[in-house]
């Protein structure tokens, strides 16, 4: 019995390495046929794109009137796209000017330097600020009445 035994040890071992090989050379086979589609496909695609575009040029020659016609929806297409674009840019630029005016420019185009300004919520406070007149302009000592200058 001892000798079977070592024999079908010596078998297995020897199948084993023989399935072994063979596995590794169906992946090794497996990863190149990988690879060649890749390649394969990459160039069908190259091809295709190719053959799109004679294939179209020969409609262009066959039927002239259609391909005016796409040309003509081509560049529509590309007008709205441009003018989609300038309207987003001229609602853009509106926004940035309403928000960046100021409140003293609002004050003078509401009324300029005749009206006084409203008062505030600190208008039942007393000033303690002393106002001089720098000009006086002939407008005598009312100085409601003196002009900016």
């Amino acid at each position: 019995m001892p000798l079977r035994k070592s024999k079908a040890t010596k078998a297995k071992g020897a199948v084993t390495d023989q399935v072994s090989d063979r596995t590794d050379d169906l992946v090794a086979a497996l990863e190149a046929a990988k690879e060649a589609l890749a390649r394969a496909s990459a160039a069908a695609g190259r091809k295709g794109a190719e053959l799109g575009k004679e294939a179209s040029r020969a409609a262009d020659k066959l039927m002239p009137e259609r391909a005016r016609q796409r040309r003509r929806e081509a560049a529509r297409r590309r007008n709205r796209r441009l003018l989609a674009g300038a309207a987003g840019l001229g609602g853009l630029l509106l926004v940035a000017t309403r928000l960046g005016r100021t409140k003293a420019g609002d004050v003078r185009r509401d009324g300029g330097w005749d009206r006084a300004p409203e008062p505030g919520p600190d208008a039942g406070q007393a000033s303690t600020a002393e106002v001089t007149q720098l000009h006086t302009n002939g407008a005598g000592a009312d100085p409601a009445r003196t002009p900016p200058s």
